[in-house]
């Protein structure tokens, strides 16, 4: 691996961990499109899969050991959820990685956020029995939920701050790519990642 890829990699961790930490738009931070860029960016390495995982799992701990996460996070196993959608998301990197132009990054981003949505927000509703029933209602509940967290706020809305950070994100790394390797993207060699 060349010293700008290193440098890359080492940047979108950061931005990534700090996004967690110091953004207060709920669901606006760069994990999702981390883990996308790294699916469509990294060598096949199974290596390459770890990278969001880490920089999640560095902002999991800042935050829990800050009291900012709610306290069952981990022990009630909804990490799980949040987990296997970032997860998605890298696989869905790997869908464009050799198809890398513009409309395919925006279609990916969105991609992930819906499927970010209905895994998580399924998770909602498996493990806050006492919250929504074991039904199509409570399923419904969930998902609505989800789209409307908190009341009379510009950022109330849980999906569309997903859809814009993914989008947010996913253009300042994929764009900063190209221009630190100054690479057109039709012409684009993936970053090797070695374990």
């Amino acid at each position: 691996m060349n010293n700008k890829s290193n440098l890359i990699l080492f940047l979108v961790i950061i931005l990534a961990v700090f996004s967690r930490l110091f953004i207060t738009i709920p669901n606006f931070s760069a994990i999702g499109s981390l883990a996308l860029f790294c699916g469509a960016m990294a060598s096949r390495n199974r290596f390459s899969i770890l990278i969001p995982f880490i920089a999640l799992f560095a902002g999991d701990l800042i935050l829990a050991g800050s009291g900012k996460m709610y306290s069952d996070y981990f022990i009630n196993g909804y990490f799980l959820y949040v987990y296997a959608a970032f997860a998605l998301t890298w696989f869905i990197g790997r869908g464009i990685a050799n198809r890398i132009k513009i409309s395919n990054i925006v279609l990916a981003s969105v991609l992930a956020s819906v499927s970010f949505y209905l895994i998580t927000n399924f998770g909602s509703w498996i493990q806050m029995e006492m919250l929504y029933p074991r039904n199509a209602a409570g399923l419904g509940q969930s998902y609505l939920a989800g789209l409307v967290f908190y009341k009379n706020e510009l950022t109330s809305n849980f999906f569309a701050n997903q859809v814009i950070g993914d989008l947010f994100f996913s253009t300042v790394f994929f764009g900063a790519y190209f221009l630190i390797t100054r690479q057109n993207p039709s012409k684009l060699i993936p970053i090797k990642v070695k374990s």
